[in-house]
């Protein structure tokens, strides 16, 4: 018992000595204060000192207010910061929830939010945004064509023409004037504004989203008879679109050289993309490829290729690395190597979904050697051996990972649709070399057992078992999942209805095939010649052993006092979710339940939350033509739903969120929030030995209790579950703002979090945390220059002070263009103060080391401080030939003062072809 409190104090201390080892790369993000729907935002995080090259994968996980699990994206390293091209693929949702996780090469990850990122995500709302949408009433009588650009079209700098052309009766529509706006600016002065015919060439527009309204004034209102959007891009990825069809294919090719130098270690490295993109009638297709010099057979792949091919909108094939969704119980955007394929046939009434491929690639084991260690007695003889199959440079691998599934659903989404979905996931036993016993180690053909003497290996040709591996060896593990779906909708659609049930078998190791009767009197027990039976014809589906996270057996006495398994189906292994919402222009409410079991799983989606069962309602308003936003919130969510623990969390959460999003630019846009949790088990902080003012502190959770034992009364001591009681609070808030300020165009972004979570049972149990983020992009007119400042800062303390970290960054950057734009060059200078205040948490043994139950929790006497400084130089340049040829040059330096990585360069040189 000793043994398990010290270790767990080791434990908390090694915990906050990796935090205090990421500490050195600080992820900077300015969450938007908003996102809006129909629209792509380039969500940004930087992370000073981190190089592409330590970069292993980047994801973004991200879930829709009230989702149980999350959905996941890649994350590119562009332009020496990681960006996200997020975009909404939920019509109904009116908040999402994300996190950033970055995986390195030296197998650590680091998080944004740092803390708890998938409990405490970055929450913002959905707006319906000022792009696609106006403030004004629309215009009757008057019919018009979009002739440049075309809604949506990617066109550059300078190829904008603005032109549309008018149809209708002058004499039919009350008397009033044309005007034109540009991003919400009157260009009307500037315009060509005739009767029927509008055009506007715009100069020095720079890359970016653009809105274009045509208004119609009247001495009385302003109506909006036109808007739409289109982009400005760099040349050669304008999207063209002329009159009549247009089956040129659109591609573009990158190549890139590195040189790099970490730590004083050389290691180059060399990339290539290419896609190409076309349509032909009503086919469109893509491919797109991506090669680096850093593949390798130790790791998942790095490489990327794809091509998708559509028809129309009933046939979609993706083959290569896809990301496919089911459903969320299932699989929801993991990246699998494959194929996914959609048919949507009989007017959109009938769908059929299929993938298949790997979700993980075999990594063979690298043994290192047989090693021998005598075991002696006390007088020093040996008296027996142990044999250990070691690793090489962690050489542990993975068995390949296979996926097959589907989907089948009759009716269409918006008015009732009835789905059934499977999907089967199971590691290659054959893929790689997965030495178990001795056994294995001689079939495998190496000379593992070269240093064995005759003795040690006719002992182990005895018993092979004797064999021990390092750190066990690699379980292959087999998954299914079966569902069903419902959707209904009522009242046009604005009252929907949508049910989700799924039932998931798990084996953690299909070794030794199928349950048995023999296997099962070898384990103590009996089954009956049903279950044998049953689970033998089950074996094509899944492999059912005493492995599984749930056996679906029951276990009875008969008259012999023997054990009888019987077939039984576990509660524990299904998952249901129903929601009932209702939504309008104004209004978005829904009232969820979920019931989820502890033994559910799937091994594509790692991010379900299990065991908890409760219901969640919300309702946001949208007031003042969708610019004012207002959500209320509560969450009531338990554990322990199949009573099989001693005690029962109760989760309660309030949350309500205020936005304010206005057309009108001149005005602040304005987001806050907050989020007010309780945790409790009803359990009570108890230990008789210990005062009051240790109580918290206790190591072991103990009461005394009278039990009448044979007639006699008796006090018991009992050991009761660890009590968690504690309140969590949650602000967030976040100011945009856009001024025009000496002959620019200024966009300046404020966002203030602060977590506060207290522990009512637990003396070293409180978590504080508050961050500080500044933003200032100014683009100005009179010269073609944009820049970027920036400030951090981020405070967290846990532990009730174990753990300290501050940390302060600021940033500057810009982009400067000349040569009449062809040539481009941009800076960054990033700067973070990083401070770390480290202790350990020990053991009071109370002056009485022979008995635990009075020990208690304190700091140790010593405080680990460490105080360093993350200096980051970033220079580009962009050359452009013509609009088909590009030549980059980026270089980043680094230096981490008081760290072991100090002045490291990347340095690279990219070539890009379009046509």
């Amino acid at each position: 018992m000793r043994v398990l409190f010290k270790s767990i104090g080791v434990l908390l201390m090694l915990f906050f000595w990796s935090d205090s080892v990421l500490a050195q790369y600080n992820i900077q993000h300015q969450p938007p204060v908003a996102i809006e729907r129909n629209s792509i935002t380039q969500l940004e995080f930087s992370v000073p000192g981190l190089l592409e090259s330590d970069i292993q994968q980047a994801r973004l996980f991200y879930r829709y207010g009230g989702d149980f699990s999350y959905s996941q994206m890649e994350v590119n390293f562009r332009d020496n910061d990681l960006v996200a091209d997020f975009s909404l693929d939920n019509p109904n949702a009116s908040i999402v929830e994300y996190y950033l996780e970055v995986e390195l090469f030296s197998g650590e990850s680091i998080y944004f939010p740092a803390t708890l990122p998938s409990e405490n995500p970055v929450r913002v709302e959905i707006v319906e945004g000022s792009r696609g949408q106006s403030d004004k009433p629309e215009m009757d009588g008057i019919d018009y064509t979009i002739l440049s650009p075309l809604p949506g079209n990617g066109v550059t700098k300078d190829d904008v023409l603005i032109a549309i052309a008018l149809f209708y009766d002058i004499n039919a529509i009350e008397p009033g004037q044309f005007k034109l706006y540009l991003n919400n600016i009157d260009i009307s002065e500037d315009a060509d504004l005739s009767d029927y015919y509008i055009s506007y060439k715009p100069q020095e527009l720079g890359s970016g989203f653009y809105t274009i309204e045509l208004v119609y004034e009247t001495s009385a209102e302003e109506y909006s008879v036109a808007r739409w959007q289109f982009t400005v891009v760099e040349p050669g990825a304008a999207s063209f679109s002329g009159f009549g069809e247009n089956n040129i294919p659109q591609i573009s090719a990158e190549l890139t050289g590195r040189n790099q130098v970490i730590s004083g270690n050389v290691n180059n490295a060399y990339t290539g993309r290419t896609r190409v993109s076309g349509k032909y009638g009503l086919w469109k297709y893509s491919l797109n490829g991506y090669l680096t010099s850093q593949e390798s057979d130790r790791l998942q792949p790095q490489n990327r290729y794809g091509i998708d091919l559509m028809y129309s909108d009933w046939f979609m094939l993706e083959v290569g690395h896809v990301y496919p969704t089911m459903s969320d119980f299932s699989i929801r955007g993991r990246r699998i190597q494959g194929l996914n394929t959609n048919i949507n046939t009989l007017d959109d009434k009938l769908t059929i979904q299929f993938m298949y491929g790997n979700l993980d690639r075999k990594i063979t084991n690298q043994y290192d050697s047989l090693a021998v260690r005598d075991i002696v007695n006390s007088t020093g003889d040996v008296v027996s051996k142990n044999y250990l199959l070691t690793y090489q440079d962690e050489g542990r691998g993975t068995f390949k990972r296979k996926l097959v599934g589907g989907r089948i659903s009759v009716g269409d989404d918006r008015n009732w649709q009835i789905g059934l979905h499977a999907m089967k996931i199971h590691d290659d036993t054959t893929s790689i070399l997965n030495a178990r016993n001795f056994l294995d180690v001689v079939n495998s053909g190496l000379e593992l057992n070269s240093s064995l003497t005759q003795q040690d290996r006719d002992n182990l040709q005895s018993d092979p078992s004797r064999l021990a591996v390092e750190g066990g060896s690699i379980k292959p593990k087999e998954n299914v999942v079966l569902g069903t779906d419902l959707k209904i909708g009522f009242m046009d659609n604005t009252l929907r209805l949508e049910s989700d049930a799924a039932l998931s078998a798990l084996n953690n190791n299909v070794y030794g095939g199928q349950l048995t009767r023999e296997r099962a009197d070898d384990l103590g027990f009996d089954i009956t010649n049903n279950a044998a039976d049953f689970l033998d014809r089950l074996s094509w589906l899944i492999i059912v052993n005493e492995n599984m996270s749930a056996l679906p057996l029951r276990f009875n006495e008969n008259e012999n006092g023997d054990l009888i398994g019987e077939l039984f189906l576990p509660s524990s292994i299904f998952a249901t979710n129903h929601e009932l919402s209702y939504r309008n222009q104004s209004n978005n409410a829904r009232l969820q339940y979920r019931w989820i079991g502890p033994n559910f799983n799937s091994l594509a989606n790692s991010t379900i939350r299990r065991d908890v069962a409760g219901f969640t309602a919300s309702d946001r308003l949208n007031l003042f033509s969708n610019q004012l936003y207002l959500t209320l919130g509560f969450e009531h969510l338990k554990d322990n739903v199949t009573n099989t623990r001693e005690a029962t969390t109760k989760t309660i959460t309030y949350r309500t969120n205020a936005s304010w999003y206005p057309v009108d630019r001149s005005l602040p846009r304005i987001n806050m929030g907050l989020r007010y949790r309780t945790r409790n088990n009803g359990v009570d902080r108890q230990n008789y030995l210990l005062s009051s003012d240790l109580l918290n502190s206790a190591a072991l959770n103990i009461r005394q209790e009278i039990k009448t034992i044979n007639g006699q009364d008796s006090v018991v001591t009992t050991i009761t579950p660890t009590p968690r009681q504690n309140r969590t609070f949650n602000f967030t808030s976040g100011v945009t703002q856009q001024f025009y300020f000496m002959d620019a165009r200024n966009d300046a972004s404020l966002n203030f979090n602060s977590l506060r979570t207290s522990d009512d049972v637990f003396a070293f149990g409180d978590v504080k945390s508050s961050s500080l983020s500044m933003n200032l992009n100014s683009r100005f007119y009179e010269l073609p220059l944009e820049s970027r400042l920036g400030l951090t800062y981020n405070y967290t303390t846990s532990g009730s002070g174990q753990n300290e970290i501050w940390i302060t960054g600021l940033y500057a950057g810009g982009n400067y263009r000349i040569l009449e734009d062809r040539l481009s060059l941009n800076g960054r200078l990033a700067f973070t103060n990083n401070k770390v205040n480290s202790k350990i948490l020990e053991i009071n043994e109370n002056g009485t080391a022979e008995d635990p139950k009075d020990d208690y929790y304190e700091f140790g006497s010593f405080t680990d401080s460490d105080k360093f400084q993350t200096y980051v130089l970033q220079l580009g340049a962009r050359y452009d030939f013509d609009q088909y040829h590009a030549l980059l040059f980026d270089a980043n330096f680094t230096n981490v003062s008081g760290g072991s990585r100090a002045n490291d360069r990347i340095v690279q040189l990219r070539y890009l072809f379009r046509f």
